[in-house]
């Protein structure tokens, strides 16, 4: 942490690291590499227009369908290695629906589902980018650097199908909360 001039403490910034290059970010994807590495160099594209104008502080966001984070949202991102945002997805509705009960309507698994169809590449590409600039931060020495790499990059067939039981048991549950009681229990 570093003192202002007022004597408050702001958060150290990170030491800027270059952008990775797109057979990098292609390479951490591993499966459908050709996908993800085309749509960085799109990213890449709008960030040197944005550096060209002073407005480029991060990557651009660039809406791309995805079919598979449209059609299983949350085992996509346990599969990408995504983790946190798959937690998230969990614990929102759960959590929005304990601040403000009965307000979850059926069509927000559909919304959901939509927002992540539109910027699930661009989520991914940010990911890949994140890891791929700590890696280069926190281990300057390469053979750490690529073991980091290693585990954090690809993808994890198991962790896709842990997030599709997460789903399907959630579904579950959302179908038999929305069933009046009465149905299930006889009366």
């Amino acid at each position: 942490m570093a003192a202002t001039e007022h004597g408050r403490f702001t958060p150290a910034a990170p030491l800027p690291v270059p952008l990775p290059s797109s057979d990098l970010v292609g390479k951490f994807a591993d499966r459908n590499a050709e996908t993800y590495r085309r749509h960085y160099e799109g990213q890449l594209a709008r960030h040197a227009c944005r550096k060209r104008a002073g407005r480029a502080e991060r990557l651009p966001f660039l809406p791309s369908w995805s079919w598979p984070a449209f059609l299983a949202t949350l085992p996509w991102l346990f599969y990408r290695k995504m983790y946190l945002g798959g937690i998230i997805l969990v614990a929102l509705p759960v959590f929005l629906d304990h601040l403000l009960p009965n307000s979850l309507f059926l069509g927000s698994g559909l919304l959901i589902a939509t927002t992540a169809g539109i910027c699930g590449k661009s989520w991914y590409v940010e990911h890949a980018v994140r890891r791929i600039a700590k890696a280069s931060r926190e281990y300057p020495d390469r053979p750490m650097r690529h073991a980091y790499l290693a585990r954090a990059s690809g993808v994890s067939l198991s962790a896709g199908i842990f997030g599709a039981l997460i789903q399907i048991v959630t579904g579950v549950v959302l179908i038999l909360g929305l069933l009046p009681s009465r149905v299930w229990f006889g009366s």
